[in-house]
C-alpha cells in the first residue's frame, strides 16, 4: 500500500537504516534524539542495538488539526526517543516530555523540539549536531539527507 511516507518521498528498509555508519560519525560519548512513528516503535530498537545506543526516555508530540492515519486507531502522536552512547549525564532539564503543537505538510517536524533539544544539550561540553534525513540547513547542525545539501559524507 503506497501510503504515508511512501506516498511523499523514497523510503529505506528498516536493515537499511541499521547499516549506516552512524557509529563511525558519532563521539564516543553522545546523544541520539531519534523521531519514531508508534506502528515502528518496535523496530527502533534493532536501529538503536545496530548503532550502538541505549534508550533513556521519550518526548511526545501530539499533532492538533490532524485527524491522523492508521489502520488501529488514529494515529495523533509522534515520538523521540532519547538515547545514549558512552557516558552521557542526564539533563535534568525541567520541562515536560510532551509538547502539543499544529503538524504541517507530511512529515515536517515541529520546531519547538529542535529548540527543546538545544536547551537539553546546552551544557554538553561538545554540541557537535547532525540532523539524518534533513530537509533543510539549520545553522550550527550538519545535515544529511536527500532533499538538502548534505553538509557530511556517509
Amino acid at each position: 500500500m503506497k501510503s504515508g511516507a511512501e506516498a511523499h518521498y523514497p523510503t529505506m528498509s528498516i536493515q537499511e537504516i541499521c547499516d549506516m555508519p552512524i557509529k563511525k560519525l558519532v563521539a564516543r560519548d553522545c546523544v541520539l534524539f531519534l523521531w519514531v512513528t508508534v506502528p515502528l516503535l518496535p523496530e527502533c530498537f534493532a536501529i538503536l542495538d545496530a548503532w550502538g545506543f541505549k534508550y533513556k526516555t521519550m518526548l511526545t508530540w501530539r499533532k492538533i488539526m490532524s485527524l491522523g492515519l492508521g489502520f488501529w486507531f488514529r494515529g495523533q502522536t509522534e515520538h523521540i526517543l532519547v538515547c545514549t552512547k558512552g557516558r552521557v549525564k542526564a539533563f535534568r532539564l525541567q520541562e515536560c516530555n510532551f509538547i502539543q503543537c499544529k503538524s504541517q505538510k507530511h512529515s515536517k517536524k515541529p520546531e519547538e523540539f529542535r529548540e527543546l533539544i538545544e536547551r537539553a544539550t546546552s551544557k554538553m561540553p561538545e554540541r557537535n549536531k547532525l540532523e539524518l534525513f534533513a530537509r533543510h540547513q539549520t545553522k550550527g547542525w550538519d545535515v544529511f539527507g536527500n532533499q538538502v545539501e548534505n553538509s557530511i559524507t556517509l
